[in-house]
């Protein structure tokens, strides 16, 4: 028998919880930890700073170099934790990868409803923890105005150099912040470490030279701007299961903080310079497969190549001439290339008398040009040369403003091994045009690419992550292409 009305209502109230909330370890909003905390942060610290509650149970450090980075453990309940990542779990998570990063990310959780989502997201943007913000870094902050999301990174996800400086509209990032979100078993050898990179003279990133290692119910936060440059490095857990998670995001303010006094641009000197085509006789035969000297081949490739832009050609050196030329690849002298916000590979110069010297000589040779107008129909000028190896971390970078000159791409990979290239190494070259990704090409030992990048098409090397067994080397060239009658006429 059903219960009376008026019972049945009474019964349904008493079943209504509480919604949570949410508050700082209070030790982090006495006097105690935010006056000399504060003093620290925004004073010349020459080395790290820590200052810890009587009881032990919180603590707040400050990495003095290359830029003030605070870290405070034990910030929150851990059950509200635990409970909050059971909530981000129901949520749709997105992957989010390309040039820059590879991680998973839910939406704006500006406007979630979930209430310990929710909870969190009210407590970050209140008057109290704002004002806590603001005493401990030394800098105001706009109320209302608070950016949160939440990120997983799974094994070989990463974020790469970049500095955080954005604006949105008349308001500007001020305070970058990390709520982590971790196993409690998490340590450095799972890597995800935030990376903080130091700067040169003219105020570009150099070389990471502190870290600060995720920790369950740590905040970290930093101010943004010009010389905040930082990365996520590359998760590198054994068991795949095992996830770099956290909430992060930015406080904003009004007041945009000053520039550097140095000239932060980047040059398009840092890129290969156009030479022209060298004029002595080169025989083809000596260097390239026989196959694709032939005139039937020529015009099957030619074909290919109009309809889609693009042909790869394997085994295109011929193999005693490609076995000599990797072996030399061993000795050749290394400089590393940067700067990290832009790129990160190795350059090689072969040694001289060489081969492989030679080989680079016949690539930039009229009669190489010669033959790529017989398998492309596009007659070529000059073209810039790089012979370039990229081992666990390298990469290349879309930078506005360095971008590669549009031309016909050519590239000869110059892989030690015949092993076939798996997708999640990384190490691919990605071709863009605004979001859409239009063509990837895997590295392959003894194989020519050839590909027409257009204005509006860009290109970049993915992050070569741990998981790669061997490097990735090439010959990568860009041929200028010569102006067709109508556009000399219009000259």
């Amino acid at each position: 028998m059903d219960p009376p009305a008026e019972k049945r209502h009474r019964s349904e109230k008493s079943t209504i919880t509480k919604p949570p909330s949410v508050s700082i370890n209070p030790w982090y909003l006495t006097a105690d930890f935010t006056k000399p905390f504060g003093a620290a942060f925004t004073s010349e610290l020459t080395a790290p700073y820590t200052h810890s509650s009587p009881d032990s149970t919180a603590c707040g450090t400050i990495l003095a170099h290359p830029f003030h980075t605070a870290k405070l453990q034990n910030i929150l309940p851990p059950d509200f934790l635990h409970s909050l990542k059971s909530e981000l779990l129901t949520l749709p998570w997105h992957e989010r990868s390309n040039d820059l990063y590879t991680f998973h990310q839910t939406d704006d959780l500006a406007l979630n409803p979930l209430p310990h989502i929710k909870a969190l997201r009210d407590y970050l943007a209140s008057d109290q923890f704002v004002s806590l913000m603001e005493t401990l870094t030394g800098t105001e902050l706009a109320r209302g105005h608070l950016d949160i999301a939440a990120q997983r990174y799974k094994k070989g996800g990463h974020l790469l150099c970049h500095d955080d400086d954005v604006q949105r509209g008349k308001w500007v990032r001020r305070i970058a912040y990390i709520i982590y979100l971790v196993d409690e078993q998490w340590s450095e050898e799972d890597g995800g470490a935030l990376g903080l990179y130091t700067n040169d003279s003219r105020g570009q990133p150099s070389e990471v030279v502190a870290r600060l290692t995720p920790e369950f119910n740590s905040l970290g936060f930093f101010l943004t701007g010009l010389v905040s440059f930082h990365t996520v490095e590359e998760i590198t857990v054994r068991d795949p299961s095992r996830e770099r998670w956290s909430v992060t995001g930015w406080f904003y303010g009004a007041t945009t903080p000053p520039l550097p006094a140095e000239d932060q641009s980047l040059s398009p000197s840092l890129l290969p310079a156009f030479q022209p085509f060298n004029d002595d006789y080169v025989e083809c035969a000596k260097w390239v497969n026989p196959d694709y000297l032939s005139s039937k081949t020529q015009d099957r490739i030619q074909d290919m190549f109009l309809d889609q832009s693009s042909v790869q050609l394997r085994q295109f050196l011929v193999p005693d001439i490609y076995a000599q030329v990797i072996a030399e690849t061993d000795s050749a002298d290394t400089t590393l290339l940067g700067p990290p916000h832009l790129r990160r590979y190795l350059e090689l110069s072969p040694p001289p008398q060489s081969t492989l010297a030679s080989l680079l000589v016949f690539l930039r040779s009229s009669a190489f040009a010669r033959l790529l107008a017989a398998l492309t129909s596009i007659d070529t000028v000059k073209a810039t040369q790089q012979l370039r190896k990229f081992e666990h971390g390298h990469y290349t970078l879309i930078h506005d403003q360095v971008q590669e000159p549009f031309g016909l791409d050519v590239s000869l990979s110059l892989q030690h091994t015949e092993l076939e290239w798996e997708d999640t190494w990384g190490g691919a070259t990605h071709y863009i045009a605004d979001k859409d990704e239009l063509l990837r090409i895997a590295p392959e030992s003894n194989s020519l690419s050839l590909v027409l990048r257009d204005e509006g098409t860009l290109r970049f090397v993915k992050f070569l992550n741990h998981m790669a067994p061997v490097a990735r080397q090439e010959i990568a060239m860009v041929f200028d292409i010569a102006p067709s009658e109508s556009e000399e006429e219009e000259e």
